[in-house]
């Protein structure tokens, strides 16, 4: 599959958002408290997706967002790419990119979370050079108050 890779326009964020929950969903809900999938419904992915601080860097195919990436400084926040898009290097292309952006912005390394139990991403992050530096709880919004969440915290060395 052909795709392109582009910052988002502001007309495609809430597609963006709409594909950040979709996924979201089906991989991660699950592993978080019952509260938290219950706080984030669709409007608060496409919040978050029109609060970013720069554009994200989506990948497109045949006219579709299939997967994106955005990160901050040296922080990689999201990277998801929706079922049609996986097992065709996607991943791997938008999780280069960003790390090259990252390294651009002058960091020699990247950091991410990852959700415990999330074995999939973790297995993906590390075929691609990553590893875990330690497990920490994060707190997570909720109606009620925040909830502790615990994640990987993975880091790689970006070679300049």
């Amino acid at each position: 599959m052909r795709s392109e890779l582009r910052a988002a326009e502001r007309d495609e964020l809430e597609a963006i958002g709409r594909l950040y929950h979709a996924v979201w969903r089906e991989t991660q809900a699950s592993l978080q408290p019952r509260d938290v999938a219950a706080y984030r419904d669709e409007a608060f992915f496409i919040a978050r997706v029109r609060n970013l601080p720069a554009p994200p860097l989506a990948a497109y195919a045949q006219g579709r967002i299939l997967g994106f990436a955005a990160w901050t400084q040296d922080y990689l926040g999201q990277l998801y790419i929706a079922p049609d898009g996986r097992g065709s290097g996607l991943g791997r292309r938008l999780l280069q990119a960003s790390e090259d952006a990252i390294r651009a912005g002058g960091f020699d390394r990247a950091r991410l979370l990852c959700l415990v139990g999330n074995h999939s991403a973790r297995a993906f992050y590390e075929r691609c050079g990553w590893r875990v530096a330690d497990t920490i709880t994060e707190e997570a919004e909720t109606r009620n108050g925040p909830v502790p969440v615990a994640c990987w915290a993975m880091v790689k060395e970006l070679k300049m």
